[in-house]
């Protein structure tokens, strides 16, 4: 009987210091950091970290996290490329897994890169606009938004996704893994997409498109096309949507 009671009260304790913690730690405050950066014409994103880009008419960075976190979080520019990314501990990447996103905030006026490593999620649902334009996306986080380009290069490397609409004159895409590029909303003269593993691409072009399949993945098409030219290597596909 001692024993049970001891237990029953070692549990109750574990209960009441469980739900502090959690308690603190959905409590803790988030700050705001203006970072004073410029010079950059490309970005890259390393974390777990929710990023928005905007393109407008000047450059700017602002940081939300937690009030004790925020300093960790490192955004500098590097040979023109906004780089953000968590600040090392002993050595060791830190990694927040906190309650609440921790977001940052991107201006831009010129782009022609967007990288993404990790679990975060970057959006440009407003808009990139520029000559051409290089979307990278390693792990298992998602790019999302919507270009106006001559010519975009898309690569997918992981179980994350890149869903992009818009217009592009060109478009190459590359898939290698488990993740989806869901572009049927991307208008497109020309395509080259290939796909290897078990992704699956979706592409919408009207004068040429060429497609490639390696694995278990599908290529589906959109837009009337001319010219379809198609290869496959295992149980993928490529068909008409």
């Amino acid at each position: 009987m001692k024993s049970l009671k001891t237990l029953l009260m070692a549990a109750a304790l574990v209960a009441v210091n469980t739900l502090s913690f959690a308690k603190a730690n959905t409590n803790k405050s988030f700050g705001s950091e203006d970072r004073h950066l410029s010079g950059f014409n490309a970005v890259s994103v390393a974390g777990s970290f929710d990023v928005y880009i905007t393109q407008g008419s000047s450059e700017s960075v602002k940081v939300e996290a937690p009030d004790d976190v925020i300093d960790r979080i490192v955004t500098e520019v590097e040979g023109g490329v906004l780089k953000i990314y968590n600040k090392k501990n002993n050595g060791m990447t830190w990694n927040w897994n906190g309650n609440k996103k921790i977001v940052v905030y991107v201006s831009i006026k010129d782009v022609n890169m967007v990288s993404l490593a990790g679990s975060g999620d970057v959006y440009f649902k407003g808009g990139l606009h520029a000559p051409s334009l290089k979307l990278k996306l390693a792990g298992s986080g998602d790019l999302t938004g919507k270009v106006d380009v001559r010519s975009l290069e898309s690569s997918l490397s992981g179980s994350g996704d890149i869903t992009i609409s818009g217009r592009a004159e060109s478009s190459s895409v590359s898939v290698v893994g488990s993740g989806d590029f869901t572009g049927q909303n991307l208008a497109t003269a020309n395509t080259i997409v290939k796909v290897a593993g078990s992704g699956d691409a979706r592409v919408n072009a009207t004068d040429k498109l060429e497609a490639s399949v390696v694995g278990s993945g599908d290529v589906h098409y959109t837009g009337a096309v001319k010219n379809v030219t198609s290869s496959k290597a295992g149980s993928g596909d490529v068909s008409r949507m």
